[in-house]
């Protein structure tokens, strides 16, 4: 009985390294594809440029906060416009008495309405 737990637990973890070597591999090979054949359309960026920051109008760069908040504002008026575009094709239409009905039986059979004392 010894010797057969033995064997298992030898075959789980040759098993189990043989699994992530074979990982290991593929991702050194994926990596390797991905930088001897990158994408069309896709130009390695330069090292040694840097990038060019925000300037205002004056010649100087605006606080941080206020690019903080154009950011969010700008992020909250797109959420707040396809929040309106979903919104708009349901809000005129009534529930229908189907929901109601279904929800009421559904407490019917947990017991929760209509306790007989």
């Amino acid at each position: 009985m010894g010797s057969g737990l033995i064997d298992g637990a030898i075959l789980m973890g040759v098993g189990i390294a043989v699994v992530f070597a074979s990982l290991v591999i593929l991702m050194a090979v994926i990596t390797l594809l991905g930088r001897v054949f990158p994408e069309k359309g896709q130009v390695p960026a330069p090292g040694g440029k840097k990038m060019e920051s925000i300037v205002s109008q004056g010649g100087e760069s605006p606080p941080e906060g206020e690019v903080v908040a154009a950011i969010g504002l700008a992020l909250s008026l797109a959420q707040l416009e396809s929040a309106r575009s979903v919104s708009r094709g349901g809000a005129s239409r009534k529930p229908s008495p189907w929901v109601a009905y279904g929800r009421q039986q559904l407490m019917d059979l947990r017991g929760r309405t209509r306790k007989q004392w």
